[in-house]
């Protein structure tokens, strides 16, 4: 049985929403809250959010490491690229971006569930109107759901979080730089800005075409196809914000950056 969690990142200066489908065929939940519970916190209580600032707080910086791992692990990843002005449309979207990752990825176990945070919606009958009126065999969505009853949702909102810096970098927003550090393949303290980091750490997780032709070119053989199976871009967008997204998701380098 296959799972899809999802969650967004909101960027109002930046114009941008970024949902983040996570998908696993495997239970996530107990392995977030398995991650908690190592680092110290009280699964029940702590919530991971993506908003908080825990650059004083190490437990809790080790909780999204941990998550990350988990994220590049055991999970794939679709996004959805809508503008903020059209963030009472963000839930629709991300339904009609599931039926586009299901269709382009047979890999996908049915049957599928789907679980969405809270707030995504303007309105649960309209949401479920759709759902009736697009073709989901053995797929259950459930909307308004607690990220601190489904976890995997927690493993989405850091999905969205990392996505939408890559965006931003891409429309020259992240100025930001990052020490590479232990076991990178460069020097420690060299310096990388904030979105290559954040690239670096989930480009394999992205949903992507997995084969093609092979033609012994190093660079080409080594990108893959993100968009349609991993990227779906709101026809809500304007061309610039479409042609960026586009640029910096629709494909990914899957050789090696050191």
């Amino acid at each position: 049985m296959g799972q899809f969690y999802i969650d967004d990142s909101v960027h109002d200066e930046a114009g941008f929403i970024i949902g983040a489908c996570v998908y696993t065929d495997i239970d996530i939940n107990e392995k977030v809250i398995d991650i908690i519970k190592s680092c110290g916190f009280d699964p029940n209580i702590f919530e991971y959010k993506s908003s908080a600032n825990y650059s004083k707080e190490p437990e809790k910086a080790k909780v999204r490491e941990e998550l990350k791992g988990l994220l590049t692990d055991s999970c794939s990843l679709g996004i959805v690229v809508i503008p903020r002005t059209n963030r009472q449309q963000l839930g629709f979207e991300c339904i009609k971006a599931v039926r586009q990752f299901i269709d382009s990825n047979k890999r996908i176990k049915k049957p599928t569930s789907v679980y969405l945070d809270q707030g995504m919606f303007t309105s649960k009958d309209k949401a479920e109107q759709l759902i009736s009126s697009i073709d989901f065999t053995e797929c259950t969505f459930h909307l308004e759901q607690n990220s601190i009853d489904i976890k995997g949702i927690q493993v989405a909102d850091l999905a969205a979080h990392i996505s939408s810096i890559q965006l931003k970098d891409a429309l020259g927003l992240v100025t930001k730089m990052v020490k590479a550090g232990d076991n990178s393949g460069y020097e420690p303290d060299t310096d990388f800005g904030l979105g290559f980091e954040m690239w670096a750490t989930i480009r394999y997780t992205f949903f992507n075409e997995g084969s093609k032709l092979y033609i012994d070119d190093p660079i080409a053989d080594a990108i893959l196809k993100v968009e349609p199976y991993g990227l779906y871009i709101s026809d809500l967008c304007d061309k610039k914000l479409s042609d960026i997204a586009r640029e910096k998701f629709g494909d990914i380098y899957l050789g090696c950056i050191h």
